[in-house]
């Protein structure tokens, strides 16, 4: 070999040697500080790079668990809530007995809630997150996120309320007023607890006294003050049910008033329940319902574990 080919051959492998050598070798322990502080610092590529780096190279390490959740939890604070929610699941799955699992519960709601759009599109993220808070708040009820998971639970429903408000309008502006009315309905018995909720029976009883139809006007009064007792729209209602009296339509008594008023209607409470978006990665629990109805939300109807637990609840 010529002297020139061996100073190429030199030359060549030296460079491979520093490619070799360009990435830093760490036992799991030094992997396991160098991607927390990176964490800490808010530089979370790289601290993606290292725990996924620990996990690989060190498969059984005393780290990896929360190795996998920090690279969850750094996912969700980089704003990739896709690849979050599958690390989330991935591990709830994988650690069942973790001691984390409420604060997982919890970010993956909110990976759902940070996607929940305007309320003319699409509520499919608003309606996982309110699954996955449901959970959360049920079974980690002493759980600080389940404080937190109540927040969000109420903003969710205030979303999905309102696009039922929404398409009830929408309707309602092409004369299409049953399909309307069947909105405002279905409104009230899911999301009673929304001032939308009270909003829709205020617009309901408008279009029941606009056809004469007075005795349910007089229901979806009772049902505003019912479900929302000291709001503005409780008192509008009371001012109404007064109205209606002095002209001769005495105040229904008796039974619950939202009962009343979607019988009226052929329609019952909990019927054609809230249609539950399947959490992608995750298997439906077999679909159950709280015997007599009850829970502290209204008109929920059946649901599935969102943990893939199978659990319902």
């Amino acid at each position: 070999m010529s002297m020139k080919r061996r100073w190429c051959a030199a030359i060549a492998c030296a460079v491979g040697l520093l490619g070799c050598s360009h990435k830093k070798t760490y036992t799991a322990e030094q992997y396991f500080h160098e991607a927390n502080r990176n964490f800490r610092d808010g530089t979370y590529y790289i601290a993606l790079e290292q725990f996924r780096d620990l996990i690989d190279q060190f498969p059984f390490s005393q780290f990896n668990e929360e190795a996998e959740l920090k690279i969850a939890h750094a996912n969700y604070l980089s704003g990739n809530y896709t690849e979050a929610i599958v690390a989330f699941t991935d591990f709830q799955r994988r650690h069942p007995t973790s001691p984390n699992l409420a604060f997982v519960g919890y970010y993956l709601g909110m990976c759902y809630a940070k996607q929940m759009d305007a309320i003319d599109r699409d509520q499919g993220a608003a309606q996982n997150a309110q699954n996955v808070f449901l959970t959360v708040i049920q079974q980690y009820p002493d759980s600080p996120f389940a404080d937190l998971s109540r927040e969000e639970l109420a903003r969710c429903r205030r979303k999905l309320a309102e696009h039922e408000l929404y398409i009830a309008r929408y309707y309602a502006k092409r004369k299409n007023n049953r399909a309307a009315e069947i909105r405002l309905l279905t409104l009230a018995s899911r999301y009673g607890d929304t001032d939308a909720a009270a909003d829709g029976l205020l617009r309901l009883a408008s279009m029941y006294r606009r056809d004469k139809r007075n005795d349910d006007a007089m229901l979806a009064y009772l049902v505003i003050e019912q479900q929302r007792p000291g709001s503005v729209q409780a008192g509008m209602a009371r001012s109404a049910i007064e109205q209606l009296a002095a002209s001769g339509e005495p105040p229904e008594n008796g039974g619950d008033p939202l009962e009343l008023l979607l019988a009226a209607n052929g329609r019952q409470r909990g019927g054609g329940s809230t249609e539950f978006v399947q959490v992608p990665g995750l298997e439906p629990a077999q679909s159950a319902r709280r015997p007599g109805g009850g829970g502290a939300m209204p008109g929920r109807g059946a649901a599935y574990d969102p943990f893939g637990r199978g659990r319902p609840y």
